[in-house]
């Protein structure tokens, strides 16, 4: 998922919960009135501001102009990043860049309302926290909530066995094997990547070793039916070992009251200099846990930072 600003642009404009999201199951909750309402006007002011030419939106980041147009609601949306074509999408001629909203990606009400929005991650959150694990042969990359396989892309640049995207969009699954078939021809020697459309009530994961990358994509009760999936895949031997990236851990509690995994690393990444402007903020908290089983040896002596949950979309480090 996101970090605070995006959130909070967007959160009144259209009340989702983020982004790279997967698999999921329903949970029985409803959308207001007046949420529809807020939805309804506001989203016609962020297609506005998705039109803005990349000029404006240059002036725009000029940290005196910035600190007097966040204030607009017109322009909040700006600052999130998220209307910019990111230059991940321009090196590579592919089509990541965007923001969906929740009921855009799921038509049924009461499941829309348990996910977040599609925003690409930062690829260089998701690179640096892949360089933390070390040795990543033998692993399959397993992307949930993909969205348009942002996160998958940058999985290629290391030497995983194979790399596996899961959301609940069709649309979002199609772009993202429109964005594989792209890689594969620009780089064929990578590890091809491969998106489904999948519900986390019907888990289907690979098996052996996994590397699980979340980019917040929904709240507690999905989360805790995916712990679910892996504790079984574990407990049946199907899986040997397995790492949880989470990028932007709101519900890192889920995993920290688990027996079956532990603590592998915690800390704050800042985004690369070219990154600033297509992201919230300039740095994401990211937690990373490990199965017990087959655990390997851990360095990372400050693991055990506590998350601080500022809302249901964003959260911190101490």
């Amino acid at each position: 998922m996101m970090g605070a600003l995006l959130y909070h642009c967007l959160i009144s404009t259209c009340d989702g919960t983020t982004c790279d999201g997967p698999p999921y199951m329903a949970i029985k909750t409803s959308v207001s009135a007046r949420t529809r309402l807020k939805r309804g006007v506001k989203r016609p002011l962020i297609a506005l501001v998705a039109h803005l030419p990349e000029s404006v939106q240059r002036v725009l980041f000029v940290p005196r102009v910035r600190r007097v147009a966040i204030h607009i609601p017109i322009l909040r949306g700006v600052y999130s990043g998220c209307f910019r074509r990111h230059p991940i999408d321009l090196m590579h001629g592919t089509e990541t860049s965007g923001f969906v909203d929740a009921d855009q990606l799921q038509p049924d009400a009461a499941l829309a309302s348990e996910l977040n929005p599609y925003m690409g991650s930062q690829p260089s959150i998701v690179r640096r926290a892949m360089q933390t694990l070390g040795e990543t042969n033998g692993y399959t990359f397993v992307d949930i909530g993909c969205g348009k396989g942002r996160a998958l892309i940058v999985a290629t640049e290391f030497d995983f066995d194979a790399i596996v995207g899961y959301d609940i969009s069709a649309e979002l699954v199609r772009i993202a094997n429109e964005n594989a078939a792209v890689m594969a021809r620009r780089y064929p020697e990578r590890t091809p990547i491969r998106a489904l459309k999948a519900n986390i009530s019907e888990p289907s994961l690979p098996v052996g070793k996994l590397v699980v990358f979340l980019y917040n994509p929904f709240g507690t009760p999905l989360m805790a039916a995916l712990l679910k999936t892996l504790e079984a895949g574990i407990a049946a031997g199907e899986l040997e070992h397995f790492f949880i990236v989470y990028d932007n851990p709101v519900c890192g509690h889920v995993f920290d009251t688990s027996r079956a995994v532990t603590r592998w690393f915690a800390g704050a990444y800042p985004y690369e200099r070219g990154e600033i402007g297509y992201g919230p903020l300039d740095e994401e908290a990211v937690v990373i846990w490990q199965s017990v089983r087959g655990a390997r040896p851990c360095e990372f002596s400050d693991r055990e930072r506590t998350i601080r949950v500022k809302d249901r979309l964003h959260a911190s480090l101490d």
